[in-house]
């Protein structure tokens, strides 16, 4: 496994969430999950959810890798399965919460294209 290529693809994934959640889609997903601009202003301390995500994102990165590693499918089989498996996964606690499409697809998408970038770092910078 490439260690820094591992944590590069992590990093990578972080960017693109705030990229996808301010920039992009930030709008519409604050209506989605019912969060106001002021409600934004009046949080403190978002300096830990930053962090905790980062981290959060370099440590999928690593199980992703592994995961490929260990896997006897082809690189960009085995992604898209651990992307499938995470969606799924998540799909269940949307129904229950009777969250809208919209969310679903923005939070959903950005996770798949997350994962496959972890998925092409592998495939590109080597097991």
């Amino acid at each position: 496994m490439n260690i820094l290529a591992t944590t590069g693809s992590g990093l990578v994934a972080f960017m693109l969430g705030a990229l996808w959640y301010s920039v992009l889609f930030e709008k519409i997903w604050m209506k989605e999950v019912g969060i106001t601009e002021e409600d934004v202003k009046e949080s403190k301390g978002r300096a830990i959810p930053m962090v905790a995500t980062l981290l959060i994102e370099i440590a999928v990165a690593f199980l992703v890798a592994f995961m490929i590693t260990q896997s006897q499918l082809s690189v960009f089989y085995s992604g898209i399965l651990i992307a499938g498996i995470a969606i799924l996964s998540a799909l269940k606690n949307y129904l229950f919460e009777q969250r809208s499409i919209k969310l679903i697809v923005i939070n959903e998408s950005y996770k798949f294209i997350c994962i496959m970038i972890m998925t092409s770092s592998v495939y590109f910078f080597g097991q």
